[in-house]
């Protein structure tokens, strides 16, 4: 009876114990705001772990061992160790569930590229950079050309798996800091920083020449695919005259899409910048 008093005692401590430690690595894990309260569950269990050994050295000292508080004792840590676990999990779960939804937010479902209020936030922040550093931003914007003639040929599967070869293409030729985000239907933008204008032209017109020289290959494989782009550039100013991130936001934005049409309107499958086109009255200054 005796031995079996100390092991129900021994055993609710050791479950304490457990409990006390998870809840200590949680409020390291748990973010700013919230971790005051996991320190202050740590800090109660603590204390209740103290009180779990008071009987075991009461029992030692005095020889008078009670059997129904020992298995009172493993129950009550047992039911809290079992309740932390659950309340553990119910959290990571929400986690899971939360980051799950951020970056479904963040991307298009279609080709995995940034989705347009992602693309946007993130050029907004580049903006920001380049008004603190005023470290060059260059803005590319991409379109399928006769995109519409594929739909119509092949059907909007196709299309949609032309999409995605593009976003995949695309992705293999950007650096790391790079950004690639598609704005709606087969348009897309590249926002490339630290690049000027040079380096933006050098950097499109590579993605140019390689998504012409590509061949895709339908899933049914029964037929073959040759896509073009046109892409228009634009980057900030040398100097900042004054302008607020939302207004270069919206300038870049609108030039680069200038640019594209002025490549579309002269051929298609062509480069074209709008600093250049800007500097010769908006005459055709595309390159292939």
């Amino acid at each position: 009876m005796n031995l079996t008093t100390i092991t129900l005692y021994l055993l609710a401590i050791l479950t304490q114990g457990i409990t006390v430690f998870f809840a200590l690595i949680a409020s390291k894990k748990a973010p700013q705001s919230h971790r005051w309260g996991w320190i202050f569950l740590s800090l109660g269990l603590s204390l209740m772990l103290a009180r779990r050994i008071n009987p075991l050295l009461d029992a030692y000292q005095t020889g008078h061992y009670h059997l129904p508080d020992a298995v009172l004792s493993l129950s009550i840590s047992s039911l809290l160790l079992i309740g932390f676990v659950g309340i553990h999990r119910f959290i990571s779960r929400i986690r899971s569930d939360n980051a799950l939804l951020s970056a479904l937010s963040e991307l298009d479902p279609l080709t995995h590229a940034y989705s347009r209020s992602e693309i946007l936030y993130r050029l907004s922040t580049e903006i920001e950079r380049h008004l603190r550093t005023s470290r060059p931003l260059a803005v590319l914007e991409i379109d399928i050309d006769h995109f519409k003639l594929v739909n119509d040929r092949y059907g909007h599967d196709v299309g949609d798996e032309i999409l995605q070869f593009l976003t995949q293409q695309i992705q293999l030729l950007l650096r790391a800091t790079d950004h690639l985000g598609r704005i709606g239907g087969e348009e897309f933008i590249v926002i490339l920083p630290e690049t000027n204008e040079v380096s933006a032209l050098s950097i499109a017109e590579r993605i140019r020449t390689h998504i012409e020289k590509q061949t895709y290959l339908t899933i049914t494989k029964s037929n073959a695919i040759q896509i073009t782009i046109s892409i228009g550039i634009s980057t900030t100013p040398s100097r900042i005259n004054g302008e607020t991130s939302g207004q270069l936001m919206t300038n870049l934005i609108k030039q680069a899409d200038q640019a594209m049409y002025e490549a579309k309107n002269t051929g298609r499958n062509k480069t074209s910048s709008w600093h250049e086109m800007n500097q010769n009255g908006m005459i055709n200054s595309s390159i292939k």
